[in-house]
């Protein structure tokens, strides 16, 4: 195709990739349900299967949401998204699937997310120093070996951990995109600095010191919250179950925590910020 358009032959390469993108992507519109009790292709006792069995998995929102700007801004100003951007990348295959496929048994079964996180940055850190440091070709190559075992599982750990610990369709996606957004952010790899790259693994480190804080904070702010709840700190006041309290705690609650007809009111309403809702690490 080159000469076509006027175009040279590599620049047909991502034209036309890009346009089966939008193509695709206009497509969506039709072939993507929104939400479990609108999906036709589903019969009524499937649909209700489908939404207690998400329910049930703390995704009050299951049932159908509204969208409302709302959600967009409780996620732009939500914590656990800008503590969820982990800032970690770089090349290196086998050992790095390996070990994220590990790190990705273990968080499922035992549900210790942010510690694994905080153990990647432990492991990545002094690979990446090595490379820095390094000028022997064999030390740089197992600084390589840390380097990936530590990072790149903490990219499908963070999305998991994050998608875990924020509720609301609406919510969830525009946290998650932001996340992954900001976790494709890259060292600056120039051909000027080869073959060490000192500059664009410095800048790799400078982003796992950044993802170990994030891990730290991120875990010990999602205990502190749940530490609140259990206390008794988030409840709302419930029409018809705690809204005979005593009248001047029942203000402040109120004020605070807001009024509801009902808790699954509460629950659609508020989302992971409803009192009954418990983060996980």
């Amino acid at each position: 195709m080159d000469g076509v358009g006027d175009k040279p032959a590599w620049t047909w390469i991502f034209i036309l990739e890009g346009l089966l993108t939008v193509l695709a992507g206009v497509a969506s519109f039709w072939i993507i349900q929104d939400f479990p009790d609108t999906v036709k292709f589903l019969s009524e006792a499937e649909r209700t299967v489908v939404i207690r069995r998400l329910q049930d998995d703390d995704q009050y929102s299951a049932g159908g949401e509204e969208l409302r700007w709302k959600y967009i801004w409780q996620s732009i100003f939500d914590w656990k998204t800008w503590l969820g951007t982990n800032l970690l990348t770089v090349p290196v295959y086998v050992a790095a699937c390996g070990m994220t496929c590990l790190v990705g048994f273990i968080a499922d079964r035992h549900g210790i997310r942010g510690y694994l996180n905080i153990m990647g940055c432990c492991i990545g850190a002094p690979g990446y120093i090595i490379l820095i440091a390094s000028r022997s070709p064999a030390l740089s190559y197992f600084g390589v070996y840390l380097a990936v075992c530590g990072i790149y599982p903490n990219i499908p750990n963070t999305i998991a951990w994050v998608s875990n610990n924020v509720e609301g369709i609406y919510k969830q996606s525009v946290t998650l995109a932001m996340v992954i957004s900001f976790g494709n952010i890259n060292g600056a790899y120039r051909a000027q600095d080869k073959p060490w790259f000192t500059l664009g693994h410095g800048i790799v480190l400078m982003y796992i010191g950044i993802g170990f804080i994030c891990s730290v904070s991120f875990l010990f702010l999602l205990r502190n919250e749940n530490a609140k709840r259990e206390r008794g700190e988030r409840d709302e006041v419930i029409v018809g179950v705690n809204d005979k309290q005593d009248e001047i705690n029942g203000w402040i609650l109120e004020r605070k925590n807001g009024k509801y007809d009902s808790i699954a009111d509460a629950k659609r309403e508020k989302g992971d910020t409803w009192s009954g809702y418990r983060y996980t690490a």
